[in-house]
């Protein structure tokens, strides 16, 4: 199972295109004119007879995009105390400002308006600021997971553009943004830098309010730090490499596994305290860490993400701090539920607990990741005195003082678990290859 799942990843980075999404979905299409007006045989002609009519006739042609539709109203029941003509204005209005895909694509829309024989003809006409293929491409998704995924494959192929209409959607510009992380960081084959990254929403909530359920357009331009063709020549290496170790790591399982990927990473890669998106080598990515040996705790988190998707194992990047300045490092799970800490920047830095960062000072937003392991004691609280000696590995076991007069430790066996207890991790940072003289 795994080597096919390495088969899909490998396949889908070696056959990148500039605008292709490596994913196929269901999407679920949510728009609200639902209920068209009567269109006659020319298609550029539609039949109203009341407001909503109308302004669903103009959004009609939008949605078509076309530049010139003609609606002909008759027995017309327009809104309470106002005219045909001020209806017409409200409509072309609500159509261009309130509507999502007229306030993504439409320029502006006029009408004129003539009376024949038994009924009114208004002649619409639009212009657009958008091509018909912008258009065409937007994906209709609905629900954080689905946006998540079409990210992924907008980032996994370099693509620089991703326009979604997203169905229920009440959220704003930094609600997105945390998404494109989350799908940077899901994506580490494709982590060459994080792009930066230009959105908007139409319409604009600041000018118009929406209830649950109505549908938004988000556009979304990314620019990468560097040009399409160097990030593809990147990615190509950096398959080569995933595809050299996949065999290794597959063949293992759980934390075994994990703590391969761990060796693997610490043996090839020398750690150099941050450099980041302003470093002037590009130690932050998947490729300087994987590929080049050289990364600081950016890179050798995107890269142990990587290896953990070649081993099957489940893994996070997180994103928080040491001492004040910006850290990454990794969370994964374990067989039962459980979770460790992983920070490959560390020799000692494998299955760790949240106690045992928070004494290294480590900081990290808890609510955002899983629980892991011994939990520190809150502020202002102390240890139960019973307690207060036990084991550092969290089994409970109670070490008595040396001057009880119980025991000696020097008379304990080897493999008692308290002769053999590890004492917590430093606080020291290894810099470069463990294995280094």
């Amino acid at each position: 199972m795994k080597r096919k799942i390495l088969c899909l990843m490998l396949t889908g980075l070696l056959a990148l295109s500039g605008c292709t999404s490596l994913l196929n979905h269901d999407y679920v299409d949510v728009q609200p004119h639902a209920d068209r007006p009567v269109t006659e045989e020319d298609s550029s002609i539609v039949r109203v007879e009341t407001y909503k009519q109308l302004m669903d006739g103009i959004y009609s042609f939008v949605q078509d995009g076309q530049t010139r539709g003609v609606i002909h109203i008759a027995n017309y029941k327009g809104r309470t105390n106002s005219t045909l003509e001020a209806d017409l204005a409200a409509a072309c209005d609500e159509v261009k400002y309130e509507d999502a895909l007229g306030a993504y694509c439409v320029d502006y829309i006029r009408y004129e308006t003539s009376y024949i024989v038994s009924y009114y003809e208004a002649d619409i006409y639009i212009s657009y600021r958008r091509t018909r293929d912008q258009v065409k491409s937007i994906k209709t998704v609905t629900g954080s997971s689905a946006i998540r995924e079409e990210l992924q494959g907008t980032l996994s192929s370099f693509g620089s553009e991703a326009v979604l209409q997203v169905s229920y959607f009440n959220e704003d510009e930094s609600y997105i943004r945390g998404l494109i992380h989350q799908a940077y960081y899901d994506t580490p084959m494709a982590a060459m830098g994080m792009p930066e990254i230009d959105i908007s929403i139409y319409p604009n909530s600041d000018t118009v309010q929406y209830g649950a359920g109505y549908p938004r357009i988000v556009e979304i331009l990314l620019t990468y730090p560097e040009d399409q063709e160097t990030l593809r020549k990147k990615s190509v290496a950096l398959a080569d490499h995933a595809e050299s170790l996949a065999p290794q790591l597959a063949a293992l399982h759980g934390e075994e596994a994990a703590r391969e990927a761990f060796d693997q990473l610490r043996a090839q890669t020398l750690y150099i305290p941050s450099g980041g998106a302003k470093s002037p080598e590009r130690l932050n990515t998947t490729y300087a860490a994987a590929v080049e040996g050289r990364a600081d705790s950016e890179g050798m988190a995107l890269a142990f993400q990587l290896y953990c998707q070649l081993a099957g194992v489940e893994c996070t990047v997180v994103s928080g701090a040491v001492d004040g300045a910006a850290h990454f490092w990794n969370i994964i799970a374990l067989p039962g539920g459980e979770y460790r800490h992983v920070d490959a920047t560390r020799e000692d830095g494998f299955a760790l607990h949240d106690a045992d960062l928070a004494a290294l000072a480590y900081a990290w937003d808890r609510k955002e990741y899983p629980a892991c392991g011994n939990q520190p004691i809150p502020d202002g609280e102390q240890a139960p005195e019973d307690t207060a000696a036990a084991n550092p590995d969290g089994s409970g076991l109670t070490v008595p003082s040396e001057d009880s007069g119980d025991f000696s430790p020097d008379e304990l066996p080897a493999d008692s678990p308290v002769q053999s207890a590890s004492p917590q991790p430093s606080a020291t940072f290894y810099v470069g290859n463990k294995n280094a003289p």
